[in-house]
């Protein structure tokens, strides 16, 4: 009887580990280890360069076509029209060099609004 007994109690135990261990990495605080973490002052200074620079061409909130694709959850769809893969990295590139139908930005916004905007391209 002290035996079962002894095994439930370690049983009882590992499970109480494996739901912890299960809580702490799906907790909100832990983020996608690809995507920096940004400011909120980083964000918002990138909704004002979105506004700004992109919105005549994009949406925001939508996935329709303007003069360009729509935006909205850009990242969590993983690809651009084309194909490719949607990073930061990829998305720098995009909006420095531009692309098919797309301006080339590199000589009107700094690197540090680059960074912004992609904070606020997270967001939607």
């Amino acid at each position: 009887m002290k035996r079962i007994a002894a095994g439930i109690a370690i049983g009882s135990m590992f499970a109480a580990l494996a739901v912890n261990a299960a809580h702490q990495t799906k907790g909100p605080a832990q983020k996608n280890s690809a995507t920096p973490a940004y400011t909120p002052a980083e964000v918002a200074s990138g909704k004002q360069q979105y506004s700004v620079q992109c919105a005549v061409c994009h949406f925001a909130h939508s996935t329709a076509k303007k003069i360009g694709p729509g935006l909205k959850s850009i990242y969590s769809r993983g690809k651009f029209a084309g194909g490719e893969k949607v990073d930061d990295e990829s998305m720098r590139k995009w909006i420095n060099n531009g692309g098919k139908d797309m301006p080339a930005f590199k000589d009107s916004l700094k690197p540090n609004e680059v960074r912004d905007l992609l904070a606020y391209l997270h967001t939607l």
